[in-house]
C-alpha cells in the first residue's frame, strides 16, 4: 500500500494485505499511532498550521509486513516502538530512494540458527557451493528474461538478444563447472570467489549490454551505471532494487538470520550481504520486468524524471505508480521451483530466506535458486 496524498490507502492486492509494504512518500507528514493502526497526518497547511482531518490516512498494523520511508517523514516514537513489537522492520531511504540505514526490534531469540550461519560462512566449500547456486540463479533468469523478449522482436533486435542469451549461456556452464577451491590462501580478498565473481561479471556484462535493445524506445541507456543514475533507464532500475532488496532483508530478518552474513558479497560495515546475496536472482524478474513494462508501455515518459544533482531521478507521481507496480509484481502468483506450487513473488522470496536456513543448519545439502523457464 501507498500513503502519500489524502485518499485512502491503495491496497495492491487485497489477497495478500497483510503482507503489504508501506510506503511512506509525502514530504513533512506525521506517522502516530491509534489504537492498533498507524495514523499518517499530511503536513500543515501554510498559515493555519492545521493538518487537513480528510487528507489522514489510517493503516492497520496487522496489514504491514515493513516501512519505506521516503525522505522527511516523522515517524512518533510511540509508532516507532508499536512497529517493532510487531518486529516490524523500517527502512529510511532518501526522497530519491537512497538507502540511509534500517530500524529493527531486536534480535530473534534462535541464536543457534545464527550460529550455524556464522558456521556456513566459515566453511568454504559449502559457502561457495551456495554463493554458485545463488549467481547461477541470477544468471538462469537474466537468459530467461532476453530469451522472453527475443520472442517479440524484430529480427535484426533479436538476433541481438540471442547473442546476449548465447553469451549468458557461456557464463552459465562456466559456473556450473567450477569447483570449490581445497584451501583458500588467507591473503585472498576474494576467499576463494574469484573465478565465480568473474563468470557473474561476464554474465552481467552481456545482459546489460543487450537491455537497451529490450525496450521499444530510444532512453539513452548505455550500461549499468549507479550513483547517481545517468538515464531515466537506471533511475528506475536503482530505486527498483533498493526497495527490492530492502524487501528480502525484512524477510531474512522475520525468519531469524542476521543480514550482515552472505556468502558471495563480501561483508562490510553496515552493508545488508545476505540481503545482496539473496536478491540477485529476483532483480530481473521483478524489477527489471516492471521497467521493462513500464517503459515499453510508455506508463512513464521523459516528463516524470528531474535531472538534478548530476542524475536523473523520478518524479513524485511517478514514483508512486512505479512503487505500486513493484508492489503487484511482488504478488503477482509463480510456480516455486522446490515447492512445485503457486506463490506470489514475496512468498518464494520468502522460501528461499527459509532454504537457506535450513541449509545452514544441515537439514538440506544444497540451496536450489529460484529460476524460471
Amino acid at each position: 500500500m501507498v500513503a502519500d496524498d489524502g485518499e485512502q490507502p491503495v491496497p495492491l492486492v487485497a489477497v495478500e494485505v497483510q503482507m503489504a509494504t508501506l510506503y511512506l512518500l509525502e514530504q513533512y507528514s506525521v506517522v502516530q499511532v491509534e489504537g492498533d493502526a498507524l495514523r499518517v497526518e499530511p503536513p500543515r497547511e501554510k498559515g493555519s498550521g492545521r493538518r487537513a482531518p480528510a487528507a489522514m490516512v489510517r493503516v492497520p498494523l496487522t496489514a504491514i509486513e515493513q516501512v519505506l520511508v521516503f525522505g522527511e517523514v516523522t515517524l512518533t516514537t510511540p509508532a516507532l516502538h508499536a512497529l517493532f513489537e510487531r518486529r516490524i522492520p523500517v527502512h529510511y531511504l532518501s526522497v530519491y530512494g537512497r538507502s540511509y540505514g534500517t530500524a529493527l526490534a531486536d534480535p530473534g531469540k534462535n541464536s543457534l540458527l545464527r550460529l550455524a550461519q556464522v558456521q556456513l560462512w566459515l566453511d568454504g566449500p559449502r559457502r561457495f557451493a551456495v554463493a554458485r547456486q545463488c549467481v547461477l540463479g541470477k544468471l538462469v533468469n537474466m537468459r530467461a528474461m532476453v530469451l522472453r523478449t527475443a520472442r517479440s522482436r524484430e529480427e535484426r533486435t533479436a538476433q541481438v538478444l540471442q547473442a546476449a542469451a548465447e553469451e549468458l549461456a557461456v557464463a552459465i556452464r562456466g559456473v556450473k563447472g567450477l569447483m570449490a577451491p581445497v584451501a583458500v590462501d588467507p591473503a585472498d580478498r576474494m576467499h576463494g570467489l574469484g573465478p565465480l565473481l568473474g563468470w557473474e561479471g561476464r554474465g552481467s556484462a552481456a545482459y546489460y549490454a543487450a537491455f537497451g535493445q529490450m525496450l521499444k524506445d530510444e532512453w539513452g541507456f548505455t550500461g549499468r551505471l549507479k550513483r547517481p543514475p545517468p538515464d531515466p533507464v537506471n533511475a528506475l532500475l536503482s530505486l527498483g532494487y533498493v526497495v527490492l532488496t530492502k524487501q528480502v532483508a525484512s524477510l531474512i530478518a522475520a525468519v531469524g538470520l542476521d543480514v550482515g552474513i552472505g556468502v558471495l558479497h563480501q561483508p562490510g560495515y553496515g552493508k545488508p550481504t545476505l540481503a545482496l546475496d539473496l536478491v540477485e536472482p529476483f532483480r530481473p524478474l521483478i524489477v527489471d520486468s516492471v521497467v521493462l513494462t513500464m517503459l515499453n508501455t510508455r506508463q512513464v515518459q521523459a516528463t516524470d524524471f528531474r535531472h538534478e544533482f548530476g542524475g536523473v531521478w523520478l518524479a513524485d507521481g511517478a514514483r508512486k505508480l512505479f512503487l505500486q507496480q513493484l508492489e503487484a509484481r511482488l504478488q503477482e502468483q509463480v510456480r516455486h521451483p522446490v515447492l512445485e506450487q503457486g506463490l506470489s513473488y514475496r512468498r518464494c522470496i520468502e522460501v528461499q530466506v527459509r532454504l537457506l536456513a535450513k541449509v545452514a543448519q544441515g537439514e538440506i545439502e544444497m540451496y536450489v535458486p529460484f529460476t524460471v523457464r
